[in-house]
């Protein structure tokens, strides 16, 4: 397990099944450090990556506010695996705001 916390959104990365290098360790991180744009959302992100006959499987999940986003993505590279889940994390990330900005316009 590795971990790296920045000043907005702490990542924690678990890797099974494969070597972790420091590329891809690099690359996981400059990719999802997008997700800090959401950062008042947000408040931790797991990220879990397995090798599974021949297949990179990937499970994400994000602690925000009150919810519990999880995605599952799978790919032969690894590195497609991480554009996936990041690309699904921010839509469902806007999904809920859209969501929580709704409600609040109708209380008003």
């Amino acid at each position: 397990m590795m971990e790296r916390k920045n000043d907005k959104l702490p990542i924690n990365v678990h890797i099974k099944n494969f070597p972790s290098t420091q590329t891809l360790m690099d690359y996981i991180y400059k990719r999802l450090d997008s997700l800090n744009k959401f950062s008042d959302m947000a408040m931790h992100l797991e990220v879990h990556l397995e090798e599974e006959r021949g297949f990179y499987k990937g499970v994400g999940v994000l602690k925000m506010k009150g919810r519990t986003v999880r995605v599952e993505t799978k790919n032969k590279d690894p590195m497609s695996v991480i554009d996936e889940m990041k690309d699904i994390l921010s839509r469902e990330i806007k999904k809920v705001k859209d969501k929580i900005s709704k409600e609040r316009r109708r209380q008003s």
